[in-house]
């Protein structure tokens, strides 16, 4: 005769075994985990291939659509284009006021601080060398002057052909 604790003991195994072969139950497919997981995982990487295809596809579209706006080619050279106009050649820099040697006695600037110079702030020392605007008469050392007239002003992407004190043209009047 069967105990009753063998008797429970008995039907909890026949019930765990009723469980595992229960096909309809919530923990039915817990065996194929593994191969679930390796679906998902090749979807989610498949997903992630056709995403950076899409965007490196849609980014070359958008930077033949630019060139072709600009008027260049898809190798970035220059495509001749009838319609458009020629685009001007930037205008040669002005030429340079003439080289003089500062004297405090001997040498006529323009200007209340005529005896330094408006761009590095230093006062001129006799000897240095000077040039003077020839539409104005402000001097400054021939270095500065060269520099400020070499450099592109940073608003107009053109050189800065005025003088640094009143913005007088470099050129000489004609």
């Amino acid at each position: 005769m069967a105990t009753p604790e063998r008797a429970r003991a008995g039907r909890g195994n026949a019930t765990a075994t009723a469980i595992a072969t229960n096909r309809w139950g919530p923990y039915s497919g817990a065996g194929d985990f593994a191969g679930n997981m390796a679906i998902i995982l090749a979807s989610l990487l498949a997903a992630l291939a056709l995403a950076l295809a899409l965007h490196a596809g849609v980014r070359c579209l958008l930077r033949r659509r630019r060139l072709q706006r600009e008027g260049r080619g898809v190798d970035g050279a220059a495509e001749g284009d009838p319609e458009k106009p020629a685009v001007a050649e930037p205008a040669p820099p002005p030429p340079l006021p003439p080289l003089l040697v500062y004297s405090a006695s001997g040498t006529r600037l323009a200007g209340a601080a005529a005896h330094e110079c408006a761009i590095c702030l230093a006062e001129f020392a006799d000897g240095d060398a000077v040039r003077a605007m020839p539409s104005c008469g402000h001097g400054f050392h021939a270095r500065c002057i060269e520099r400020w007239l070499a450099v592109p002003a940073p608003a107009a992407g053109s050189r800065r052909p005025s003088c640094p004190t009143c913005r007088a043209p470099a050129a000489p009047p004609p």
